[in-house]
């Protein structure tokens, strides 16, 4: 996967408007030139790139790169590039949108799309503010395709845009705030590299199986807002090597979920917030079933009008049937918060040896995000478990990390 799941919340910074004939500067600014070879400019950009977790900084460094010299120009255009938001109907697309007519869409490898609705995909419109007038069909390099906005109830017209305009077999990874719907489906059947999947859930009126084994055969990570459908998860998952799961809601467990669960090496609940009732038996249910899992992050657990107590809730023994559990996270909500000792955690939720990280989120109720305290337990056999914060870190930024220390189906 690229980039796109990325790290920061925030909108990126503006994607200036660099045509492929723009001038550029063969000097520094004291007038020394500046020569390294090309495969080490790339590995130093690269690393760039990782070094600055939010997106609109990141940006902003990458333009003044590309301002600097003719050497630098084309590594810092291409990460430029890379990963592009693309806020549909604003003054800020009409700037990106001529930039890759003019020649950067071939460095485009992920696209997420903002204020994303059905009318983003109505063609006819001359505005280059539009998603539609974007040069999808010559995006050859694009992995991942991100739509957000408002829930599209309606897939068909969305579908049959994509259908003609996203070059086949291209993509990695798509998020839609839809369903999986038959008219979906004549868009994903032409998708079959794909390996990450999100969506709302299924359409109920769907006549299709999913079973056929042309359909997303490389899929190994897959989230659904909410499990309605019995039948249509199971086809879903049942032939896919899908190893990593994120859902909204175990509210309802589906019928096959036992044998699933068993094959799982991360499931991410971090967006259920639930009592301590509810809690405690989604734990059990993890702890019974998910018994290879690597990575869990736990949903959130809410303690309003109360506060987070002081030690950890013993109903996280549960996890201690999780013998392979690598790096855990766990959340808070409540009206009082700060109170927990984080290094009563280790003890109440595992006797694993592998067990190396856990992350600590708690949040006041009500208020803003910001507020948030965050912090990260890690072990080493010398000093064992030691604490750190994590300013600004949300479970969703650190379960990404983690996949990607931990080499689980990161796409």
């Amino acid at each position: 996967m690229t980039q796109e799941i990325e790290i920061s919340r925030e909108a990126p910074f503006a994607q200036p408007l660099v045509r492929d004939d723009e001038p550029s500067l063969d000097e520094n600014r004291d007038g020394l030139p500046i020569k390294l070879p090309p495969e080490l400019l790339r590995v130093i950009f690269e690393e760039i790139a990782l070094s600055i977790p939010d997106a609109k900084a990141r940006n902003h460094t990458l333009f003044n790169l590309l301002l600097i010299s003719r050497d630098l120009y084309p590594e810092a255009r291409r990460l430029l590039y890379r990963d592009v938001t693309f806020a549909h109907n604003t003054f800020v697309a009409g700037q990106i949108s001529d930039a890759l007519h003019a020649g950067a869409v071939g460095y485009v490898h992920s696209l997420r799309v903002e204020n994303f609705g059905v009318g983003a995909v109505r063609r006819g419109s001359f505005d280059n503010m539009h998603f539609s007038r974007l040069p999808l069909n010559r995006m050859d390099g694009l992995q991942s395709l991100t739509l957000c906005g408002s829930w599209t109830s309606d897939a068909s017209e969305v579908s049959e845009f994509l259908k003609s305009s996203i070059p086949v077999n291209s993509l990695l990874k798509f998020h839609a705030v839809m369903v999986l719907s038959d008219a979906l489906l004549s868009f994903l059947r032409q998708q079959n590299n794909m390996q990450f999947l999100s969506l709302r859930g299924f359409d109920h009126h769907s006549t299709t199986s999913l079973r056929s084994s042309q359909l997303m055969p490389k899929l190994k990570r897959l989230a659904l807002t909410y499990i309605t459908n019995d039948v249509k998860f199971t086809e879903l998952i049942e032939e896919r090597p899908i190893t990593v799961f994120h859902t909204d809601s175990l509210f309802h467990v589906p019928q096959y979920w036992s044998p699933f669960a068993l094959r799982l090496q991360a499931l991410d609940l971090c967006s259920e917030m639930v009592g301590t009732h509810y809690s405690a038996q989604v734990l059990e249910i993890v702890g019974e079933t998910a018994v290879n899992l690597r990575l869990f992050a736990c949903l959130e657990v809410t303690f309003y009008p109360d506060t987070v107590p002081q030690t950890m809730p013993a109903m996280f023994h549960a996890l201690r049937h999780l013998p392979k559990l690598e790096a855990l996270s766990v959340s808070f909500a409540a009206e009082s918060i700060g109170q927990l000792d984080v290094m009563t955690i280790p003890d109440v939720v595992s006797t694993s040896s592998h067990l190396k990280s856990i992350f600590v989120r708690q949040r006041p109720l009500p208020g803003r995000v910001d507020q948030a305290i965050a912090q990260e337990l890690q072990y080493d056999s010398r000093n064992g478990w030691a604490a750190s914060r994590r300013d600004g870190m949300t479970t969703e930024d650190w379960f990404e990390l983690s996949l990607r220390k931990l080499d689980i189906a990161y796409v």
